[in-house]
């Protein structure tokens, strides 16, 4: 390894929420009731970034149980996690191993969109369950979530993101594949399409210079409908294993498959996801 420190840092973006703790799903991913969403997904991408750039001082930090542990603390020493307001918190990691963290305010969301049942077809009604009545019920996000399963129905359609096409295209690289602070080429993007503010309902894809495949958002994985059912670019296609993906992925709602920029049509419906905001509607503007 060389002795020149490098000039970035690797990062992860997860959501504070105290309704997580009362989160059966959340519960799930690990490895306690928390109010950090899916918080050991956050900590492996970190490590196997970690571990792809031969950080071996970082990479120890996050190892195994105790690595996990000492993420959570610095999360818990870092926020007030009595507050009920939703936070960002922006995980950073340098190649000595040291942690830092930065919090800012992120609008509410409901539970389902960050742990929804399914995603469902373009064009269908949205179907919200409730595991007390046992039938159909649309559920409030302030709704409690202490007696229900780990699927809350359909996420909400409320506003779809325009989600634009990047007219340059980008090589993929340990950067695109790793979150890191060196993000220049999605920067880059988002200019270009006019995206001027991270609170914009816009989003933009990246194209790889690689068969002109979409690689991913610039701050979301991406899901379309394709074969009929929701397909995300696949690692090789560029870009990242992001953690509500990973979810997905996991659960089924979801499979992986190369989506090239020229099937996508304009005003069709799709997905997007991170580690924030969970699901979000979009619509394909061409």
């Amino acid at each position: 390894m060389s002795s020149e420190q490098p000039d970035f840092q690797l990062f992860s973006s997860l959501r504070f929420d105290v309704r997580l703790r009362e989160c059966e799903a959340n519960t799930a991913v690990g490895p306690e009731p928390s109010p950090f969403y899916m918080l050991p997904f956050h900590r492996d991408r970190m490590l196997e970034a970690a571990q792809h750039f031969d950080w071996p001082d970082a990479e120890a930090r996050l190892a195994g149980s105790a690595g996990l542990e000492h993420l959570l603390k610095s999360l818990k020493a870092a926020i007030d996690t009595n507050s009920g307001a939703p936070l960002r918190v922006r995980t950073l990691l340098d190649q000595t191993g040291n942690i830092t963290l930065e919090s800012f305010p992120t609008p509410s969301t409901a539970i389902r969109n960050l742990f929804p049942t399914r995603l469902p077809p373009p064009g269908s009604a949205a179907l919200h369950i409730s595991p007390l009545t046992g039938g159909a019920l649309i559920l409030g996000p302030d709704d409690s979530l202490a007696q229900q399963g780990p699927g809350y129905g359909d996420p909400e359609r409320e506003q779809a993101w325009a989600v634009m096409v990047d007219p340059a295209r980008t090589e993929p690289s340990p950067f695109t594949t790793y979150k890191t602070t060196s993000r220049d080429m999605y920067t880059e993007a988002r200019a270009r399409v006019g995206i001027e503010s991270m609170t914009e309902p816009k989003e933009v894809l990246i194209i790889s210079t690689n068969g002109d495949q979409i690689m991913e958002g610039s701050v979301t994985s991406v899901l379309f409908w394709r074969g009929g059912r929701w397909v995300t670019p696949p690692v090789s296609s560029g870009g990242q294993a992001g953690t509500t993906r990973r979810w997905l992925l996991k659960n089924g709602l979801c499979e992986e498959e190369a989506v090239s920029s020229g099937s996508l049509v304009d005003g069709e419906e799709c997905w997007l996801s991170n580690g924030v905001r969970g699901l979000i509607w979009g619509k394909v503007k061409l």
